[in-house]
């Protein structure tokens, strides 16, 4: 249950701080009155998200024990090169989103435009966090689905703060700490991803989850070794 409250923590503040910046930034140009094509994009991207996961989920109820399992294993090892693709997405922009999110926008002229770059990117976000649950097939799915909930209403809450109160969220903190339980969530999934597909490799799964481990921190504080090198010359 974890595992997924992160995650799902993860995806939604992302779509969560999509949606905010872009809201944010029409106020700031005066543009409310696009802000419904916004809403309208962002509520389209949770809809076929949403869809999209019933149609994988269904499918893959009707596979065979054996064939699941492939399935399982190859979402798992799916998921775990989202997560390296996070870590390296966060050791890099997590101080750039709302920079790159507020040209995009600037750039954006019309409605359906906007509309457009709200879906995408809550629709990217949704689609990540239903492969990161087809991936936990053979969990119970009240853990599933309660660890998903609570991710996705704690990503909510943490968007009012930053948005709409006045407790000031550090984001590069949160991104941090988010980082370094998402390196351990990936490491668990390759290795489990690997043993389903290719069973005898359990001879090396040590190696295969601190392998990873390894590798995903030196580049996720790769900007922070820099730093401290700089100064040790």
């Amino acid at each position: 249950m974890f595992s997924n409250l992160v995650l799902a923590f993860r995806e939604s503040l992302e779509a969560v701080l999509i949606v905010g910046i872009i809201l944010a930034t029409l106020t700031r140009q005066n543009k409310q009155s696009l802000k419904p094509y916004v809403i309208a994009g962002a509520l389209s991207g949770i809809l076929i998200s949403i869809l999209a996961g019933a149609v994988l989920f269904l499918s893959a109820q009707g596979l065979e024990e054996e064939t699941m399992e492939l399935f399982e294993g190859g979402m798992m090892l799916v998921a775990s090169g989202l997560i390296a693709y996070f870590v390296i997405w966060m050791a890099q922009q997590n101080q750039n989103i709302s920079a790159s999110i507020t040209s995009s926008v600037s750039k954006t002229s019309t409605g359906l435009g906007l509309a457009g770059l709200a879906f995408l990117g809550v629709f990217r976000e949704g689609l990540e966090l239903v492969i990161f649950t087809m991936a936990n097939l053979s969990t119970q799915a009240t853990d599933i689905a309660l660890g998903t909930l609570s991710g996705i209403i704690l990503a909510i809450i943490a968007g009012f703060l930053i948005f709409k109160s006045t407790v000031k969220l550090n984001l590069g903190w949160i991104f941090k700490g988010l980082g370094l339980v998402l390196i351990y969530i990936g490491a668990e999934l390759l290795e489990e991803g690997l043993i389903k597909l290719i069973p005898s490799v359990s001879a090396f799964e040590d190696l295969i989850f601190f392998g990873y481990i390894i590798v995903a921190l030196v580049i996720f504080f790769k900007t922070d070794l820099f730093k401290v090198f700089r100064k040790a010359d």
